[in-house]
């Protein structure tokens, strides 16, 4: 396959993504025009470093940006002047066979236009299903397409980054007014019992959600999570909870008995403690529990990553090659204000570079999280494909509808390039 040197293709409708082609043999390159699959596939965007926290937000750089942008990881109003629009991120792929496509695959494909442009869109559903979206979640026979570990990590969206807490804008504060044993500073969460008699069971470590969002955010008003994107900074619209919420944090140093992570509902709650005197992990929610065997001796050195996905709570642990997956119980849990709670057992911890993150929130094709489906099943030919950044995405959900693979399906993407 030939392609011209740096031919612009045209952009189709608002939220498609199209391309500049490159001569780079032998495999085609493509240049994303728009935005429809950030923050993962961004188009032309723009770098803006907070004066508060130093976080460096991406937002969409095809719209005029204002004199100032509300910070997604602090909440407060930073200049954006002399800021430069970066071009759009280059992918890479291959052509496939239409028996070899996998739900959550990002595929390229040509648009029904004249002249013809391309597309790059997420793979939601897949030949023979009833596509339905309901509360922010795909389902298929009645049943929620849950994501392996493997895809989730692809497309989580970052919330909060606790290595840029803003020295105003605490977000993990002690539950105890005096004599907690933690020690919050940006990028380290450590813990150290007063006492060897002193009970650490009230000593919880909060996270308080704060919604960041323009104008510049109030720093001490704790908000339920919502589906916002910092990308979308010229946005005005309806948000949806965001229920599928986790923490992700590496130990420095760990001499302790147990921590416990207790995800904090607005009705119920839920709990994953790892206990190093019995050597298991249990979970327990509103309606069930589960203990289950735990093969590692210490979590120094570890990374945790722990909360709720796809409506089940889960925890994973990795260490240099060695990754240990704990399938835990199912939970309708809908976050409050102050989603996650940590507590410390039995000995000091030190933990660092602590990460929220949440999952996307599939909209409809009206455009909110009630329940939508299609009114067809898909054909043995077609597709349903959707925008990672679901607000803006021109898919199948809209008049694009399903995807006819045997007309417009071009390869799979191969990799994702950086200037």
């Amino acid at each position: 396959m030939r392609l011209g040197p740096f031919v612009v293709l045209l952009i189709a409708a608002v939220g498609v993504i199209c391309f500049q082609a490159a001569n780079l043999p032998p495999d085609p390159i493509y240049r994303v025009a728009s935005g429809s699959m950030a923050p993962h596939l961004p188009g032309p965007h723009v770098m803006v470093r907070c004066d508060h926290c130093q976080f460096q937000a991406m937002v969409d750089g095809t719209v005029e940006l204002p004199a100032e942008l509300t910070c997604p990881n602090c909440g407060q109003a930073s200049p954006t002047a002399d800021s430069p629009v970066l071009p759009g991120r280059t992918i890479q792929w291959k052509p496939v066979a239409a028996d070899e496509l996998q739900r959550f695959d990002v595929v390229l494909l040509q648009t029904p236009s004249t002249p013809p442009s391309f597309a790059v869109k997420r793979i939601a559903f897949l030949p023979g299903e009833s596509p339905r979206i309901e509360d922010g979640e795909l389902y298929q026979n009645g049943s929620m397409i849950r994501k392996p570990s493997r895809q989730r990590e692809t497309m989580k969206l970052l919330v909060f980054d606790q290595s840029h807490q803003a020295s105003d804008n605490d977000r993990f504060l002690s539950q105890l007014p005096v004599g907690s044993g933690w020690d919050v500073r940006p990028g380290v969460l450590a813990f150290a019992p007063l006492r060897a008699d002193k009970s650490e069971e009230g000593d919880w470590l909060i996270y308080h959600h704060r919604s960041c969002l323009p104008p510049p955010s109030p720093s001490d008003r704790d908000m339920p999570p919502k589906d916002s994107y910092g990308y979308n900074h010229a946005l005005s619209r309806e948000l949806f909870p965001a229920n599928d919420l986790w923490l992700e944090w590496k130990f420095r140093h760990w001499n302790a008995k147990a921590l416990v992570l207790k995800l904090q509902g607005t009705d119920v709650e839920a709990s994953i403690c790892i206990d190093f005197e019995k050597q298991v992990v249990r979970a327990q929610s509103s309606t069930e529990s589960v203990e289950l065997p735990l093969e590692v001796t210490s979590l120094t050195g570890v990374t945790v990553r722990a909360g709720k996905c796809d409506g089940m709570l889960f925890l994973e642990m990795d260490q240099g090659a060695q990754h240990w997956t704990f399938p835990l119980i199912a939970t309708d849990l809908a976050f409050s204000a102050q989603p996650f709670a940590i507590q410390v057992q039995g000995g000091p911890a030190v933990l660092k570079q602590a990460k929220v993150y949440r999952d996307i929130v599939w909209l409809g094709g009206h455009g909110r999280t009630s329940a939508w489906s299609l009114d067809s099943k898909l054909a043995p030919h077609e597709i349903f494909v959707l925008g990672d950044n679901a607000p803006i995405s021109d898919d199948s959900r809209g008049e694009r509808g399903p995807i006819d693979i045997r007309k417009y399906l071009q390869g799979k993407l191969l990799r994702v390039q950086s200037d």
